[in-house]
This record gives C-alpha cells, structure tokens and sequence, in this order.
C-alpha cells in the first residue's frame, strides 16, 4: 500500500467513519427482497411501502419487476410515485411526501438512479419532519429520524444508496438544495447488475463518470483518510478498467455491469466521509443554471480542478494516476499527476464524452459565465476542495475553463 499511497503522513487524525447501510449484491437479488426485509430487524414490523421511480425505469419495465417480486409476499406496495424528474425536483419532493402519507406508508423503495433515490431521501425528511425543505438545507439540521430507506440503484454512477445526502433542484431560484444528515441514510442498498442491462450508452458514460469523480474528489478532499483513501483507489481502478466495456457492450456483459455497480457504491462510501471539492461546487451549479447532466457537469469540472489543485496535492494525483494505470516511470508526483488528467481526457473521448458546458450547449453570456463563478463559490462542496475557494482570477479562470470560454 505505501507503493500507492507512497507512504505520506495522515492527512487527518481525527475523523470518525459512518457507513451503517446493509448492502446485498447479486444478480437477481431484487426477487429476494422481500424475504431479505422479513430477516432484518430495521424493518420489523413494518409491511406497507411507498415506490419512488421514474418513467424511465418504469418504461423499462424495471418497476413491474419490483412489483411481481412483492406479490404474495408480506409486503404491500402501499403507494407508487413513478414521475421523478431527470433532476431531482423540489416541488416534486413535496408530491411525493404527500403521496407516502396519504397512504399511510411505513418505509420507502427508491427505485432508479441518482435523481430518483434523492428525491425519496428529501420526501422522507419531509414527510417525517414537516416544515419547509429549506429548513432542512446543510449539514445535521433534520430533527428526526425517517421512516426506514430501501435504495435500488438503477445506474451505475452516484452511489447515493450508501450516502447520507439528497441533492434537490430548485427550479425557481436555478439552484440546487444540498441536505446531509445520518437522519436519512439508507437502512438497505440492492445491487443488482441485472437492472442496469438497460442503461442507454450516453447514461452508462455520464453515470460511470460521475462515480469515477467522486472517488477522485474523494482523494483529494480536506476531509481524505486512510479509509476513504483505500475504498476510492479501489474504485478508480475498477472503474478505469470496466467503463468501455460497459459503454460498448450495452448490458450484454454482467461481470462488467457488476464491477461498474460495485464500484459505484464504493464511490459512494469513500465520498460520503471525504467530501468532494470544487468539481461538486462548479458541477453542481453548472446543472442548476443549465439543463446539464450531473454526472458531465463534474467530470468535465474534475478535469480543470485537478489542475487547479495540482502544487497543493500532487501526490494525491500521482496516486489517481496510479490507479488509472498510468507507468510511473520515476516522475515526479507533478509530472504523474499531469498524466492522470491526459488519461482521462483519453478516457472521457473513448466513451464520446466532451471536455467543455458550452459543447452541451451551456450558455456562454457574460451574465451566465458570471452567475457560475458567483453561485458556485457558495457551494457546500467548496469547503472541502484542498485549495481553499475564493474569488481569485485562478478561480475564475477556473470556471471558464470548465464552460470553454
């Protein structure tokens, strides 16, 4: 391990480590779950559930496999909310509150990919603790626990069935709300390959690259440790070894799809504990200011915040480098770290993904370029970024560089 990590002092000696989610992997596990709940106690006597979805995985007939795995079992779906918006949606989360009480549901399905399991995390919070949804925006602010969360992911990208943190879109203001509390941390993660065969190709690119990013961004947080170090570089690897196969074959390939799954939720127990910087800061806002798929927003952010980072942590990059399989060669950590973003670049190509907002048509106005280096530097993510976020000529060239400008 010290060949990876090159044996460099702790970076934090104090942190505390939080992953109570029960994960079960396999193929087909999802038939099992309702024998798999009647043997956990974290859902002892509850029997009535709310579905969150979308129309996507219900047009995919994802959403009927949950249903004829329930049938004849203990379990009553009690409520089916399959309207999800792309980008979780905040009025929406609303809707779906109110639909899992109305029915007098008892514990939550989330079924789908990111948007969908963050939407069901903010109604729960909702639904349990009234109020408005700003009241619960930051760090630790929910009062009560929620009902009981199952997450089923349906992507192989944000590893949000292990994170305690809901990211919602606020059309109106064109920001995103961000709420993190172990209030709503799922009780049980179903990974199942088999429900990602259907992923169209530009989904498994954007999604894969999400989860890459957020492993990266794990590396490199303020907040990095030991054990976020190991998980993250596990996942990179994973991910960089598995991500064009996954994208060409089209869901033919279950070993692959499975890696992509594991590694996803990897990603999302490293980042949970060592948060992500200025990628998830600019990323973030890029997708509220623009229609901008999350998992492209970061990716392309990632590519210019490692080299806005690189004199602060050119170690921790070498070590990404590492992970992708660049050749040491006696570099420096510099000149590796250097490497790790031409390999991306490379990687990013070889599944059709581009380099720059505008060239997914990310407005390139004065007022727009503006508003993305103002609201972004807001951006709860921003604390953790290893060079501290100001409003700096660096950093805005930063944020043109991420758009193309």
């Amino acid at each position: 391990m010290s060949q990876i990590f090159r044996n460099v002092p702790l970076h934090n000696m104090d942190f505390q480590w939080w992953n109570p989610t029960r994960i079960i992997f396999g193929n087909g596990k999802v038939r099992d779950l309702a024998d798999d709940l009647g043997l956990d106690w974290q859902f002892e006597g509850r029997s009535r559930a709310c579905v969150v979805t979308d129309q996507g995985v219900k047009g995919a007939g994802l959403l009927d496999y949950l249903l004829d795995a329930l049938k004849g079992s203990a379990i009553e779906v009690a409520a089916v909310f399959d309207r999800v918006l792309e980008e979780a949606d905040r009025e929406q989360v609303y809707e779906i509150a109110k639909v899992a009480a109305d029915a007098g549901a008892d514990f939550w399905i989330a079924l789908g990919g990111g948007s969908v399991m963050d939407a069901c995390k903010a109604a729960a919070v909702l639904e349990s603790n009234g109020g408005e949804l700003e009241d619960y925006v930051g760090l630790y602010l929910v009062p009560a626990e929620t009902k009981p969360i199952i997450c089923i992911p349906t992507t192989a990208g944000t590893g949000s069935e292990v994170t305690w943190g809901a990211v919602v879109m606020d059309r109106a203001q064109k920001k995103k709300l961000i709420i993190g509390d172990y209030k709503f941390i799922p009780k049980l993660a179903v990974l199942d390959p088999e429900l990602t065969k259907s992923l169209p190709r530009h989904l498994v690119a954007a999604t894969a690259l999400d989860a890459l990013t957020h492993s990266i961004g794990a590396l490199a947080s303020g907040d990095r440790q030991d054990l976020s170090n190991a998980i993250a570089f596990r996942a990179v690897e994973m991910i960089a070894d598995n991500i064009e196969e996954a994208w060409h074959t089209n869901g033919e390939n279950l070993d692959v799809r499975s890696k992509m799954l594991i590694a996803s939720c990897m990603s999302g127990i490293a980042f949970q504990t060592a948060l992500p910087g200025a990628d998830h800061g600019i990323g973030h806002t890029a997708g509220a200011l623009h229609h901008l798929h999350h998992g492209l927003a970061v990716a392309i952010a990632n590519l210019y915040v490692m080299e806005f980072n690189m004199k602060e942590v050119p170690h921790v990059y070498a070590t990404v480098a590492r992970a992708l399989g660049v050749k040491d060669d006696g570099l420096s950590d510099e000149a590796l770290g250097m490497k790790a973003i031409e390999k991306l670049r490379d990687l990013y190509a070889r599944v059709g993904v581009k380099f720059r907002y505008k060239d997914y048509g990310f407005p390139t106005d004065v007022a727009t370029v503006e508003a993305l280096i103002e609201q972004s530097m807001d951006d709860a993510c921003m604390a953790f970024n290893p060079v501290g976020i100001s409003r700096t000529p660096a950093f805005e060239t930063l944020v043109r560089r991420c758009i193309g400008v």
